[in-house]
C-alpha cells in the first residue's frame, strides 16, 4: 500500500511538472510569435504597396498637379473653386486673392476632414508665396486621395509684382551656369529603404500619420540653396529630375538622373536612393521638386528640395535654351487686384 501511495504521489508530481512546462513552453512561444509577427510588419512596403495601389500619384501623369493664375483670377468668384492661403497671418493681411481663407499648411488635414467637404468642388487651390510650399502641401493632399487639390503656379509671385519682387525676382540668377558637367553619372544599386515605426498595421493608416508628419514639418526646413550643392556636391545624393535629354545638355556636379513621372516606382528606382545620406531633388523651378520631396519625405527618407530649382542658378540659360524650360520672368507677373483687410483698432 505504501508503494502504491509513493508510486501515486510521484506520478502526480511528474504530472504537474510537465504540465507548468508546457504551459511556460506555451507562454514563450506566444511571446515569440507576437515578437516576430512585430517585426514581420513592414510599414514602408505597407504604405508603398498602398499608394501605388491607390493611383501611385507620384509616377502619374498628373504631377505635378499645377493650376494657371489665371484660371484662378477667372474662377475666384466661382463657388465650385476653392482658394486656401497657406502663407502667414500677416502675409495674407497684406493682400490676398479675393475669396481666399487662409489656412496654415500644418492645419490642412483637419481642414479638409472637418471644415470643408472637398468633394463639393470642383478644384481646391492651395497659394503661397513662390509656389514652392504649395506644392509640399499638394503633393501630400493628393497622396491622401483628394485629387481635386492643385497648386497655383509660382504662387503669389505670378500674381503680384510686390510679391514677385520680394520672392521669385530675388532668387533668380545665373551665378553657376558655367559651372555644370555634362558627364552622367550612374545610380548605385539598389539597397535597403528607411524604417517606418508608426505602430500602425495598415496601409492607409500610415499614411495618415506620415502625412500629418510632413505637414507640420516647416517647407523652409527641407530647402537647399544652390551654393551648397555647387560647393559641396559630395555632402548631398543630388537627384536630376528632368528627361534624359535636358539633362545630358548639362547639370550640377555629381547630380543623378531620375525620369519623372515614372522612377520612384518601387519596381523602378526608388531603392536606388540611400537611407544615409541627405537627397536633394531638383527641377525647373522647385515646384515639381516640392511634390517629390513630400512624397519621399512620407516615405521616410531624407529629402529635400533645391530652392527655386535650376531657375536659382542658370535662369538666363534657360531663357536662351530652345524648348520649354520653365524659366521665370517678369512675363509671368499677372499684376492682378488683391485684396487688403481694413485695419480695426
Amino acid at each position: 500500500m505504501k508503494k502504491f501511495s509513493y508510486y501515486f504521489i510521484s506520478l502526480f508530481i511528474v504530472t504537474s511538472l510537465l504540465f507548468v512546462s508546457c504551459k511556460q513552453n506555451k507562454k514563450t512561444s506566444d511571446k515569440d510569435a507576437a515578437t516576430v509577427e512585430k517585426v514581420a510588419v513592414d510599414e514602408f512596403k505597407l504604405l508603398t504597396t498602398y499608394l501605388e495601389a491607390n493611383g501611385n500619384f507620384i509616377n502619374s501623369k498628373t504631377v505635378p498637379a499645377m493650376i494657371k493664375t489665371k484660371e484662378v483670377f477667372e474662377n475666384m468668384n466661382n463657388e465650385k473653386y476653392k482658394i486656401i492661403d497657406t502663407r502667414t497671418t500677416k502675409l495674407y493681411n497684406e493682400g490676398h486673392i479675393i475669396n481666399a481663407v487662409n489656412v496654415p499648411i500644418k492645419n490642412m488635414l483637419n481642414y479638409f476632414e472637418g471644415d470643408i467637404d472637398p468633394a463639393s468642388y470642383e478644384k481646391i487651390v492651395l497659394v503661397c508665396k513662390s509656389g514652392q510650399s504649395a506644392s509640399y502641401a499638394t503633393g501630400i493632399m493628393r497622396l491622401m486621395g483628394y485629387d481635386n487639390v492643385y497648386a497655383m503656379k509660382s504662387g503669389m509671385s505670378s500674381w503680384d509684382k510686390k510679391f514677385a519682387k520680394d520672392y521669385w525676382l530675388k532668387n533668380i540668377s545665373n551665378d553657376y551656369a558655367d559651372k555644370l558637367e555634362i558627364v552622367a553619372n550612374d545610380k548605385p544599386a539598389k539597397g535597403n529603404h528607411p524604417i517606418l515605426k508608426t505602430g500602425k498595421t495598415k496601409g492607409e493608416d500610415i499614411l495618415r500619420e506620415r502625412a500629418q508628419n510632413a505637414l507640420n514639418t516647416s517647407y523652409k526646413s527641407l530647402l537647399v540653396k544652390a551654393p551648397a550643392l555647387f560647393e559641396n556636391p559630395a555632402n548631398y545624393y543630388i537627384v536630376n529630375y528632368w528627361p534624359e535629354t535636358k539633362y545630358n545638355a548639362g547639370h550640377i556636379p555629381s547630380a543623378i538622373q531620375y525620369t519623372p513621372k515614372n522612377s520612384l516606382n518601387t519596381s523602378v528606382d526608388l531603392y536606388t536612393l540611400p537611407t544615409d545620406k541627405e537627397i536633394v531633388i531638383y527641377c525647373y523651378t522647385g515646384q515639381h521638386a516640392g511634390f517629390v520631396t513630400a512624397y519621399l519625405h512620407m516615405l521616410g527618407y531624407n529629402a529635400k528640395a533645391l530652392s527655386y530649382g535650376a531657375n536659382s542658378f542658370m535662369n538666363t540659360e534657360m531663357k536662351n535654351k530652345e524648348g520649354d524650360w520653365h524659366a521665370f520672368s517678369t512675363k509671368k507677373i499677372a499684376n492682378y487686384k488683391v485684396v487688403v483687410p481694413e485695419l480695426v483698432e
